[in-house]
């Protein structure tokens, strides 16, 4: 009994001591690990010490190039206007107009609202037409390339002489209508955020005030300067045409832009005759056209007889033979053939459907601003609106004879000669304008049918035949 007991103590022991050794040889394996970590830790430290102290020694060179950069960002920017300078542009265009000899007959700034954007370059775009003979286009576009600013001609088309202008010709020379897409930029210095301050900046700049200057020889624009035509004939107008005409006629480009008038005239009058004749036109829409087309065709054979004396090339006058002369002979027969079949027409007054399309009709063209339009629409159908007020028609004919007030109404108050000078609004009592020299307060009479109603600082709103209409300053 001894000798187990023994045995087992022993045991016992033995199992303490196998016990004791593994735990130690796990903390061994934890420490180890813990050791190795540290080491990974300390490694990236040294390493980012190193990255950081490499951009530490790089930064006396970069402070050299920023405050060199500084110095010379407006020589940089100077091609670029901030927005103030944008209306000197506009005035060195029209100086450009003068130089060259163009005659400007649009510019259109297509993005109005890009020169008040956040950010430090914001692109500017116009659209420019004219008028210009070859020779002055190149100029014109020579003086742009030229110009201080920077100004880039991303587009450009030209419709070559002899259209039907005017004045087709300058110097002897064919006059072409251009169109050119302009793009510029502005630079905002203040729309960024603030500068990174630069120790010692003054000393800095001084010291380095010799490459400054380098740096700044060599910001230059390469300019060419056009020498005009030289003898070269314009690549525009046809060589072909000879001048065989009467020398104190109109030129072969003027003949045929005359022809070319008449045949597009035709065009219209025949569409408007094959619209009459569809059968989903309405009454409404066929008495509006038949009006047109009956007024185009008298209009059309007076100025024909004219202008057909003025035709002196024999090609333009074969044109004007076939193009010309003979449709309208026919489009005259085809008017008075529809005249004659015409069906009677049992109802004096319009049909619902067209006095609805009238008034549909009449409403859209006075919210476009289409007063005219409207006005004549009425018009060329007023003696066909008179139903009785028992007549289920009777509220379309209101309502088209209110919007032909309206629009008449609007235009007369547009033709009225209403200079406004100033104004004074006062907001604790009646506000005042100066008008045609004379000064008039709210609730005053300009005449008897004619009140001024309110006065703000942009526009003036007054009371025309009992309808409020407003003019801006």
């Amino acid at each position: 009994m001894a000798n187990w007991t023994q045995k087992k103590q022993l045991i016992a022991i033995l199992g303490g001591a196998a016990g004791i050794c593994l735990l130690a040889a796990g903390g061994v394996y934890h420490a180890q690990g813990q050791i190795e970590e540290l080491n990974r830790q300390v490694e990236e430290k040294r390493q980012a010490i190193a990255a950081a102290e490499t951009k530490i020694a790089q930064i006396p060179n970069l402070e050299k190039d920023v405050i060199i950069l500084r110095e010379n960002l407006d020589e940089y920017v100077k091609i670029l206007p901030d927005s103030k300078e944008l209306n000197a542009f506009v005035r060195m265009l029209q100086q450009f107009e003068r130089q060259s000899g163009i005659l400007g007959t649009g510019l259109i700034k297509k993005n109005a609202r890009a020169d008040k954007s956040k950010n430090r370059f914001a692109a500017i775009e116009y659209t420019y037409e004219m008028t210009a003979t070859l020779w002055q286009f190149l100029k014109f576009i020579n003086l742009i390339e030229n110009y201080e600013r920077f100004v880039s001609i991303t587009d450009f088309s030209i419709t070559a002489g002899g259209k039907g202008k005017n004045d087709d010709t300058r110097d002897g020379d064919v006059v072409h209508t251009v169109k050119l897409a302009l793009q510029t930029y502005t630079y905002n210095g203040k729309a960024a955020g603030k500068e990174v301050e630069i120790p010692d900046y003054s000393a800095q700049r001084e010291a380095l005030r010799e490459e400054i200057w380098k740096r700044m020889q060599a910001i230059k624009i390469e300019k060419y300067e056009h020498r005009g035509h030289q003898g070269r004939r314009d690549i525009f107008v046809d060589p072909r045409e000879r001048g065989d005409q009467r020398t104190d006629g109109p030129s072969p480009a003027e003949q045929r832009a005359l022809v070319d008038k008449y045949v597009t005239e035709v065009s219209r009058l025949r569409e408007m005759l094959q619209r009459m004749r569809k059968p989903d036109t309405t009454l409404f829409e066929q008495y509006a056209l038949e009006k047109g087309l009956r007024e185009g065709l008298e209009k059309l054979s007076g100025e024909v007889n004219v202008d057909e004396t003025r035709l002196s090339y024999a090609p333009f006058r074969l044109r004007w033979a076939k193009e010309v002369v003979q449709p309208l002979e026919d489009l005259r027969t085809q008017v008075q053939d529809v005249a004659k079949v015409e069906p009677k027409r049992v109802d004096p007054f319009l049909p619902k459907a067209d006095m609805e399309q009238l008034v549909a009709d009449m409403q859209r063209e006075c919210g476009n601003g289409q007063l005219e339009d409207a006005k004549n629409r009425y018009e060329s159908v007023a003696n066909r609106l008179g139903v009785p007020s028992t007549d289920p028609r009777y509220e379309l004919a209101v309502a088209a004879k209110a919007w032909h007030h309206k629009a008449s109404t609007a235009i007369d108050f547009k033709g009225m000669d209403l200079r406004i000078q100033g104004v004074v609004v006062n907001r604790g009592g009646r506000s005042g304008v100066l008008m045609n020299g004379e000064t008039y307060e709210e609730g005053d009479y300009v005449s008897d049918d004619l009140l001024v109603k309110l006065v703000e600082e942009e526009q003036v709103w007054f009371v025309f035949r009992g309808l409020t209409l407003v003019r801006t300053m």
